[in-house]
């Protein structure tokens, strides 16, 4: 009698079949000599299989079609899947250009190492067991089927890069996957003809839009939760880091922090793997790609790997299955140390302590910031909003990181009117036995007129929005005030350790010829021995 597992296995199999419409029966295949590639049924049918002979740590499912309507696989690899724990998370894909066969390899090569290993008592068994438990690792190896199956019907291959989409208004068919981001998309080539087509707009392939709606869905509670992240290409083995966009090594859209992280920790892999590590602008400027898009809006740690081998021209997008084995193991530990990262990235650069308690925010991205939470402010003019400021006499057009700060009015000459402006974070555990530091760097800009019931105010709450702790009251009635960034440094009192609290920042004017301003940037809540 068959096993459980192997019923499990056909059971998936036929369903998945089934779930296809409009995919011929007959698919191209690779030819006898490379049949140690895997064509797209025979991925599924590997994520499957992986499925049915570890089901406590694999679960496999589809976030999309293709144009042509084949799934979209992702196998998830964690010690409860489908059980959102918090954890952080990693994410690895292939196959975005259609004749990168070894980048699915990759990908399937990193599922195989996680579930073989797993529970081993080895030094490498150990080392993956703890990424599995504490890591939800998501793994995608065929972003582009549709082009993968054209490729494999040439004689043996057509060396076709884009996806199989029609353009409107033209006899060209395909766009570039890696041009179809929404980050820099507009820089990209509009020529239908060129390998480098963008789309006619941002996300318009389903291939993207699959991979767009499945990051974005890994935001919980305003946070990204994939914090690492590799997309496999081949080749001339390079370890990058965005952007591609721009040859500025830190330009205003990036961190000094992140991007000596994102250099740090790209050079580590490139130590491990035998690859050259640079940002992604130096090989060649790319427009629209997705590892620019991972950092620009979410803030994951995204590296392009551009695999095995170092030459140039056309075949060396086609390696011989023989190999397949040696480079795939070759990225081995640099896979792993990027999963290990993924709770801290800022590991890497000795920040860990800085930068990896309950809650840091750069005010780059949203992260769950919410304007009047309570749902009482009064303020007719110059709420609390997120962006870059103008600068006035009584507000400063600069940030602390990056561009972006938390302002009352972003405008120039548009200060808080009327009442009270509430912006209160995300909630964050604090520990039950370490002691926590609330940290940020503010502004406040008062005109003479200002009296003491016109404030700034940084306060700690609860989930319902008590008031557990006033961190700084800031007042007017002491002639004007010119605004100029300060350090708050406060540390949590013991009887707010195990609490879930946010950081809630209050402007209030209360006179109506007084000027109030306010701004904060860098806001981190710290725990000691992180």
């Amino acid at each position: 009698m068959p096993s459980l597992s192997t019923l499990r296995l056909v059971a998936a199999a036929l369903i998945a079949v089934v779930a296809m419409p409009g995919i011929a029966s007959a698919a191209n295949d690779y030819p006898a000599e490379d049949a140690g590639y895997h064509s797209y049924a025979e991925m599924r049918d590997a994520l499957l299989a992986a499925e049915a002979k570890y089901p406590d740590i694999v679960r496999v499912f589809s976030i999309g079609e293709s144009h042509q309507g084949r799934k979209i696989w992702v196998a998830e690899v964690s010690d409860r899947p489908g059980t959102d724990e918090g954890e952080p998370e990693v994410m690895f894909d292939g196959l975005h250009h259609a004749r990168e066969h070894l980048t699915g390899e990759m990908a399937l090569y990193i599922l195989r190492l996680l579930t073989t290993q797993y529970g081993k008592d080895t030094s490498l068994g150990r080392r993956v067991t703890h990424i599995v438990d504490t890591r939800r690792i998501w793994i995608i190896p065929m972003v582009n089927p549709d082009g993968l199956q054209y490729d494999l019907g040439g004689d043996p291959y057509r060396s076709w890069r884009k996806n199989r989409q029609p353009i409107p208004g033209s006899n060209k068919v395909g766009t570039d996957l890696n041009r179809n981001y929404d980050y820099a998309w507009s820089k990209g080539t509009s020529t239908p003809s060129s390998e480098n087509y963008r789309g006619t707009a941002p996300f318009s392939a389903p291939e993207t839009r699959a991979i767009r709606d499945f990051v974005l869905g890994r935001r919980v509670g305003g946070v990204q939760r994939i914090r690492t992240h590799i997309s496999f290409h081949t080749a001339g083995e390079y370890v990058l880091w965005p952007y591609g966009y721009t040859y500025t090594n830190v330009p205003s859209d990036m961190t000094t922090v992140d991007e000596r992280a994102l250099r740090t920790m790209g050079k580590r892999m490139a130590a491990m793997n035998g690859y050259r590590a640079r940002q992604s602008s130096d090989m060649y400027p790319t427009y629209g790609d997705q590892i620019d898009w991972m950092y620009g809006t979410q803030r994951i740690f995204s590296y392009t790997f551009e695999l095995y081998p170092k030459g140039g021209g056309v075949n060396r997008h086609y390696p011989p299955d023989e190999r397949i084995d040696r480079e795939v193991k070759r990225n081995r530990d640099a896979v792993l140390y990027l999963m290990e990262q993924a709770d801290c990235p800022y590991r890497a650069i000795d920040k860990a302590a800085a930068l990896c308690g309950p809650l840091y925010d750069d005010l780059e991205i949203a992260r769950g910031w919410k304007v009047d939470a309570a749902g009482t402010d009064t303020a007719k003019a110059g709420a609390w909003q997120r962006g870059k400021p103008a600068n006035g006499t009584y507000q400063l057009g600069s940030a602390i990181s990056g561009r972006a700060v938390l302002v009352t009015g972003r405008t120039a000459g548009v200060d808080v009117d009327g009442g009270r402006t509430t912006i209160r974070s995300r909630l964050v555990q604090l520990p039950k036995d370490r002691t926590a530091r609330l940290r940020l760097r503010y502004w406040v800009g008062m005109s003479a007129s200002a009296t003491s019931e016109d404030r700034f105010r940084v306060r700690i709450v609860g989930p319902k929005g008590k008031v557990l702790l006033n961190a700084l009251t800031i007042s007017g009635g002491s002639g004007k005030r010119t605004p100029s960034w300060r350090s708050l440094d406060v540390k949590l009192p013991a009887t707010l350790q195990g609490r879930r609290v946010a950081i809630e920042l209050v402007a209030v004017d209360a006179r109506a010829d007084a000027t109030v301003e306010a701004g904060v940037d860098d806001v981190r809540i710290t725990v000691a021995g992180s």
